[in-house]
């Protein structure tokens, strides 16, 4: 029997991706690469806790890159076999999907985007997710990272990325359609070595819970910029530029920077709010969460791309304006993580700033705790411990505070070199009352049994 025979079945495991070739430092074979089965930071939401059945649902790429999507039933303590719901045409892990759940219980899993179209499926009962049924695209070709939620009572709201910037999309039927697009932001075109090109945005949004309408909180940095010179050298290889904010407290219709003023649509560059200045290092967004009185925290990492080092840092919202607090130090601007708001005087993040596979994304999961609503951090545990490989890409459960508690977060652990010794993925979760992260232990399939 083959090595690759005795491993789980694939929609059980994750898929292992890697991209970039410039700039590589020395005996690494691509800027990024490993698991990627919960990749990447504008893929959100991809696991959320549901009350009326006390359920946590999460989306994942799994081996193949399938979108594919399970649950733990918090009630019985059991996880739920993972369901494959359609086929990408590569590995490309930027085609994870990503989920929302109606106020009924339907399921919707968005995935396939990456520049391509945009599948949307709906499940075809509240809370089931063994069928699926096709519904309108979000655009026939280049969207990528959808980021639904529910903003307005029975209203879909999608925001994602879309040449020359960031659109959003509303749909009243259950995404049989779906309406014109709002573009929020748009910067422009860039004049560089390549020739003229538009910039790229990179966000990540969080919705408030609670009342409808419900506020959107929206960080984005972006890609581009320098002269010929500077882009020609392989130095700006993906760099993400400066950290920006804008939010909407009417469901997506009108957009304002955080003092309330509203902006002209779409907001270019120079009237974004910026709220952190990278200067020549980059910014890469890791996660987007409210605390407890409602106020925007922005996990980010500042990196330097000359030597991949990265800064973790935390924006928040404060009476007085925005503060920035630095968490931690790791060698690599993809290693990711998380934020986790149990209280105003428990903030943590949990992220893969140990690094074990060094100068290579992912590590062991590290946890800094604030007890002063973000202002600072110390290291409090490791969450993992001793891994021959990397754990990476850290999503919390949307609404885990409501939760009984014993699922908090899930990510992926695979080899983060290129050529990897294994390309075998595996997702793990933590919880209360446990000191280390698990791999999560699916039930055996049907053909199994």
């Amino acid at each position: 029997m083959s090595a690759e025979n005795t491993l789980p079945p694939p929609e059980t495991r994750g898929v292992w991706y890697h991209c970039g070739s410039a700039n590589l430092l020395p005996d690494q074979g691509a800027v990024y690469c490993g698991p990627m089965a919960t990749y990447c930071a504008w893929h959100r939401p991809m696991a959320i806790y549901r009350a009326d059945a006390n359920r946590s649902y999460f989306v994942f790429g799994s081996a193949g890159n399938r979108p594919t999507i399970s649950y733990y039933d918090h009630s019985a303590g059991t996880w739920a076999y993972p369901v494959v719901i359609g086929e990408n045409p590569d590995g490309d892990a930027h085609r994870n999907p990503t989920l929302l759940i109606d106020e009924e219980g339907y399921l919707y899993m968005f995935w396939g985007a990456h520049g391509h179209e945009s599948f949307v499926h709906r499940s075809v009962r509240p809370h089931d997710i063994s069928e699926w049924e096709g519904r309108a695209a979000l655009e026939e070709t280049g969207a990528t990272y959808p980021q639904p939620w529910m903003l307005r009572e029975g209203e879909l709201f999608v925001s994602y990325r879309k040449a020359p910037g960031w659109r959003c999309r509303f749909s009243t039927d259950g995404a049989l359609t779906w309406s014109d697009p709002v573009d929020i932001a748009a910067f422009g075109v860039a004049d560089n070595a390549r020739g003229a090109s538009e910039f790229a945005i990179y966000g990540s949004t969080v919705a408030e819970e609670g009342p409808h309408p419900r506020k959107l909180h929206f960080a984005f940095s972006r890609l581009g910029g320098g002269t010929p010179e500077e882009v020609a050298t392989k130095h700006l290889w993906g760099r993400r530029y400066n950290l920006y904010y804008t939010r909407s407290d009417d469901g997506g219709r009108t957009w304002r920077r955080s003092d309330g003023t509203q902006y002209d649509l779409p907001t270019g560059e120079e009237q974004a709010e910026k709220l952190y200045d990278s200067g020549t290092r980059g910014v890469w967004i890791k996660d987007i969460q409210l605390d407890l009185d409602g106020n925007p925290m922005i996990l980010f990492l500042e990196g330097e791309v000359e030597t991949f080092h990265a800064w973790w840092k935390v924006a928040r919202q404060t009476p007085d304006g925005w503060e920035i607090a630095d968490v931690t130090e790791s060698d690599h601007m993809y290693d990711a993580g998380a934020l986790m708001v149990f209280a105003r005087d428990d903030i943590r993040m949990w992220g893969a700033s140990g690094d074990n596979q060094p100068h290579e994304d992912g590590g062991e999961i590290e946890e800094f705790t604030s007890t002063g609503g973000g202002a600072t951090w110390s290291l409090t545990r490791r969450l993992t411990e001793g891994s021959q490989y990397s754990h990476n890409h850290v999503k919390p459960i949307m609404g885990h505070r409501d939760g009984p508690g014993d699922v908090r977060a899930i990510w992926s652990y695979g080899d983060s070199r290129k050529p990897p010794e294994t390309d075998d993925v595996r997702l793990y979760y933590i919880g209360d009352g446990m000191d280390r992260g698990r791999e999560i232990p699916f039930p055996p399939g049907p053909e199994e049994d």
